[in-house]
């Protein structure tokens, strides 16, 4: 009925018969008004007299996104019919708010990219091998694929070159020779201790060492969150996750693998939410948020981050947040009195003064739970994990760079050094990979067919 009043639906749902009789009849002239999707528009060449754009967002499967500028500049492309209109018209209809850098995106962005997905297959390789003086390398190697693949090769060796101009750009003290060794020495010594204290701290995270010290609310805990340190908090509650028996030996083998995972803690601690940090927000959002801040009692590394020295101390907030045993620190000795209820304001805040009057009255650190004499620690890897830790803090005690060096003219030439050493890994990464780029593409893919064939 619709198709006899001139108008016309098209979709990858039709039949491919009614999509061919659609498509014959609009190129013919007989459709007045065709409701189609982008796969009219980009696949089929079939010019019109006017497009309408209904809506300016569109489903991809997962998700409502705006329109790409590929496909509205392919879309809207189709307006004008050669030969019969001297311009074509587009109606984009607005149904919601669009941020001009949206628009501008749309109209004026740049076309999709252009990306080869050639790939050699088992039949492909049995046609080439069947004519003679084929060879398949050389298909491979003028390929598209391999052009673009090439064509990556000089801008990554710039940007290695870039980055090994800034590593040696970095000096180290006064630059000599005998300092640089100094450091060297020095930062990997500082090395192996991290990753001996990080195997260390592995061990006294294991659930049968800290659980019994996590089940009663109000114990002090030290925490870092994607490796950002957010200080000493107050224990809040403790959770072990259910169903966690299941999935037989391979269930067992990730639980040794990965323990921690089982139990879940809420901890609170001070952060400072990301809203408010320069460029995230405007003046007037930021003195509206500042208002409100407190209603907010839950946190995340996502939202919120560890309290700096600098910051504001009417935007540092005391927040809940959930950490797995891994994320602990240390555990201190002290326990303090905490409400049931933590969610007002006043509550945490309160909570937030006892801890800084911990602190206080521990000038030297809060005190922490021995790991051998409290938390019963006995094993005798850990002991020789101790140990060696020790040796190397003997070792970097009698540095010449401990002895001879103020902390800070230390710190800074350390951070400056491994800065260097950082470029130096990224340009060697990137320069691997350019090298590769200039190889012949899917090389070993095609020695494996070979060989099954």
């Amino acid at each position: 009925p619709l198709l006899k009043k001139g108008i016309g639906i098209h979709h990858g749902g039709l039949l491919p018969i009614l999509k061919e009789i659609v498509e014959i009849l609009f190129s013919e002239g007989l459709i007045k008004a065709l409701f189609a999707t982008e796969t009219f528009a980009i696949g089929i060449n079939m010019p019109a007299k006017t497009v309408v754009f209904t809506n300016t967002r569109k489903w991809d499967g997962k998700d409502f996104r705006w329109v790409t500028s590929g496909e509205y500049i392919q879309m809207s492309g189709r307006a004008g019919r050669r030969g019969k209109d001297d311009r074509g018209i587009v109606i984009q209809m607005m149904d919601e708010k669009m941020e001009p850098s949206v628009c501008k995106g749309i109209l004026y962005g740049d076309p999709d990219p252009l990306n080869s997905s050639y790939r050699i297959s088992y039949n492909m390789l049995l046609n080439l091998m069947r004519v003679e003086d084929v060879d398949p390398e050389y298909l491979l190697r003028a390929s598209f694929h391999q052009f673009q693949q090439e064509s990556e090769a000089p801008a990554l060796e710039i940007q290695a070159d870039g980055l090994q101009a800034q590593a040696e750009a970095i000096v180290i003290g006064e630059g000599s020779k005998e300092e640089d060794d100094q450091v060297d020495e020095y930062y990997q010594l500082n090395q192996q201790l991290l990753i001996n204290e990080g195997k260390m701290l592995k061990v006294t995270r294991k659930p049968q060492y800290v659980i019994p010290f996590v089940q009663s609310p109000g114990r002090m805990l030290e925490c870092a969150i994607d490796g950002e340190n957010y200080g000493w908090g107050v224990l809040i509650s403790y959770k072990k996750k259910a169903g966690t028996g299941s999935a037989g030996a391979a269930g067992k083998m990730a639980r040794e693998n990965a323990p921690g995972l089982d139990h879940t803690i809420d901890v609170l601690l001070p952060c400072f939410d990301r809203h408010f940090d320069e460029g995230k927000a405007g003046d007037d959002a930021k003195e509206e948020d500042a208002s409100n801040i407190g209603l907010l009692w839950r946190g995340s590394s996502q939202h919120c981050r560890a309290v700096k020295a600098d910051d504001d101390e009417k935007l540092i907030t005391h927040r809940v947040f959930t950490v797995g045993l891994s994320d602990i620190q240390d555990l201190s000795a002290v326990r303090l009195h905490i409400p049931q209820d933590i969610h007002p304001e006043h509550a945490r805040k309160n909570v937030g003064k006892s801890v800084k009057e911990v602190k206080r009255r521990f000038p030297e650190g809060v005190p922490v739970l021995e790991p051998v004499k409290d938390l019963g620690i006995k094993s005798e890897d850990y002991k020789k994990l101790q140990d060696r830790s020790n040796t190397l803090k003997d070792r970097l005690a009698s540095h010449t760079l401990s002895t001879d060096v103020e902390e800070k003219d230390r710190l800074k030439m350390v951070l400056a050094y491994g800065k260097r050493l950082d470029l130096l890994e990224q340009s060697k990464v990137i320069r691997n990979e350019a090298r590769a780029c200039q190889g012949m593409v899917m090389r070993d893919e095609l020695k494996k067919m070979k060989r099954v064939l």
